[in-house]
């Protein structure tokens, strides 16, 4: 089931490091967090491995969080710290290198903003009324937030659906994390996940035809499929996996998922799995630490983190694991990618 270590990504079969050629073909640009200075900053990097700092806020740090639906800015939350008090700020980057547009005023909780399909509107997590609740926002300087949600133990991680017309969540209301759905309005809400663990991390499918979510009602962290009716649950890998699994990532065809399984001595490999079943399919060999895999826009190229040659970079590879590539090579971590196609 999948691939013996040492039999995949770094030694698969297919020519390898991907060429000049076959990189410069890639669509699309790649958004990441680098250390390389004494502060997380933005930079995009395209697969060509041509890179550009977008964003310079001394004393903080900026983290890249969602790309705009029309590919010409990219949301940031900044975070600082001031008299011993941790603040975030969600901000508009544009991607010409204009000024950046904070849309509300610094907090405690500004994160997790997932945008409406059309860019109008988004939906954040938010402490400015309580602990953490879920608002609707323009993105524009000094835009009146909506409440969506008001419930005192807390709703997160907010996800819009494809065709803008639902928000999935997370909400400890019942007294452990569960999965939600409601309108975009904040109306007719509805409950997918009923089981007395953690349910987090929800994430629709591209087609709109699947939620996924991470759990650990199986004593370790898995990863589910579920209708968004709530029917149709199944764990992602099977049999594959035995440990602990993370940072699942959408295909754009809605057709696979690939994700990140925590090995023994801080390692880690990433899986890819067909959504309509069958035996996932190891992409890397476990030899290393690799995480955070991201599809580029043509479903073709996986972006991942890997921890090799004594540095954190961001690595490309073919999606069958094949041609894995060193793309970034300055020192210190660079992380967390978000492939986009900028405008």
């Amino acid at each position: 089931m999948g691939c013996r270590a040492g039999t995949c990504g770094r030694a698969a079969s297919g020519p390898g490091p991907l060429s000049e050629g076959e990189r410069r073909a890639i669509p699309g640009v790649i958004a990441f967090i680098s250390e390389r200075a004494d502060q997380k900053d933005v930079w995009l990097v395209k697969p060509s491995g041509e890179e550009t700092q977008l964003t310079k806020s001394p004393g903080e740090d900026d983290f890249p969080a969602a790309p705009s639906p029309d590919g010409k800015a990219l949301l940031v939350i900044a975070a600082r710290m001031v008299n011993g008090f941790h603040l975030e700020q969600l901000r508009l980057q544009p991607l010409d290198g204009g000024a950046p547009v904070a849309l509300h005023a610094p907090r405690a909780r500004a994160r997790n903003p997932s945008w409406s399909p059309d860019g109008r509107w988004l939906v954040a997590e938010s402490d400015a009324r309580s602990f953490s609740d879920l608002v609707r926002l323009e993105p524009k300087a000094g835009t009146e937030e909506r409440p969506l949600t008001q419930v005192k133990e807390g709703c997160f991680e907010p996800a819009v659906s494809p065709d803008g017309r639902e928000v999935a969540f997370v909400s400890s209301r019942e007294g452990d994390p569960e999965i939600y759905v409601m309108k975009a309005d904040g109306t007719d809400e509805r409950r997918i996940t009923a089981f007395h663990q953690e349910d987090r991390e929800p994430r629709w499918s591209p087609d709109g035809q699947w939620l996924s979510f991470i759990s650990n009602r199986e004593g370790r962290e898995r990863y589910y499929l579920v209708r968004p009716d709530g029917t149709s649950l199944r764990a992602v890998s099977g049999e594959a996996t035995k440990l602990d699994e993370r940072e699942l990532a959408w295909s754009p065809d809605s057709k696979k998922v690939a994700f990140v399984e925590r090995l023994p001595e801080a390692k880690s490999r990433l899986w890819v799995a067909a959504v309509e079943g069958g035996a996932p399919v190891a992409l890397t060999d476990g030899l290393s630490r690799d995480d955070a895999p991201a599809w580029s826009p043509d479903g073709k190229h996986l972006v991942f983190v890997a921890e090799r040659q004594g540095d954190v970079d961001l690595w490309l590879m073919r999606a069958d694991g094949s041609g894995q590539t060193r793309l970034t090579t300055a020192k210190g971590p660079d992380w967390l990618p978000r492939w986009f196609v900028p405008r």
